[in-house]
């Protein structure tokens, strides 16, 4: 089984991913994994493929370019290495939660705090809203991680920096986040 890894990036429109995914069928490709947004007006996604016979990369990417207007999409190709051991591998998943004036250097700031711990992040989302920057991070903490120690170096952050931080188990911040939602849902009724 050949694999490969494919990141596609245009101004956004409707049929993106029709396109995308037809031409990886006609190649006789499978999806299995999928992660897409758009982002100010540009569309990006990134997916593993899979294919029973092999498939030259420039083939693939040539195919997937076709799908649009001449120059449209930016793609890459390159194929799936297994890795040993992923960086999230066998960690508890929390997500961090951060407010604050926009300025320069604070995802830096952030990221760098993490790093600093060997904690590596899964997914992040940020943006910028009336120059407020929200950012929701994805990161996984290994096992025997001293949490206090963790909340301690985002709390100095924080005060530092002038940020609003909070540090929640996945499970915790899905539930209650999830309930909210419901619940004010049933608020307009």
């Amino acid at each position: 089984m050949a694999e490969y890894v494919v990141s596609v990036m245009s101004r956004d429109r409707a049929g993106i991913v029709a396109a995308v995914s037809g031409a990886i069928v006609g190649l006789g490709g499978n999806i299995t994994h999928l992660s897409q947004t758009v982002l100010r007006g540009y569309f990006t996604i990134i997916l593993s493929v899979e294919s029973e016979a092999d498939i030259d990369t420039e083939e693939l990417r040539s195919a997937i370019e076709k799908t649009g207007a001449p120059g449209e999409f930016e793609v890459g190709v390159l194929p799936y290495k297994e890795v040993a051991s992923a960086p999230s591998a066998g960690t508890e998943r929390f997500v961090l939660t951060v407010r604050c004036r926009d300025r320069k250097g604070i995802i830096h700031d952030i990221s760098r705090t993490l790093a600093e711990r060997h904690i590596n992040i899964d997914d992040f989302y940020a943006y910028v809203r009336d120059a407020e920057l929200i950012m929701i991070l994805e990161i996984g903490v290994a096992p025997g991680t001293e949490l206090t120690a963790l909340n301690a170096d985002i709390d100095a952050l924080a005060r530092r920096t002038n940020i609003s931080a909070s540090l929640q188990h996945a499970d915790i911040f899905r539930a209650t986040t999830e309930l909210q939602a419901v619940l004010r849902l049933g608020d307009k009724r």
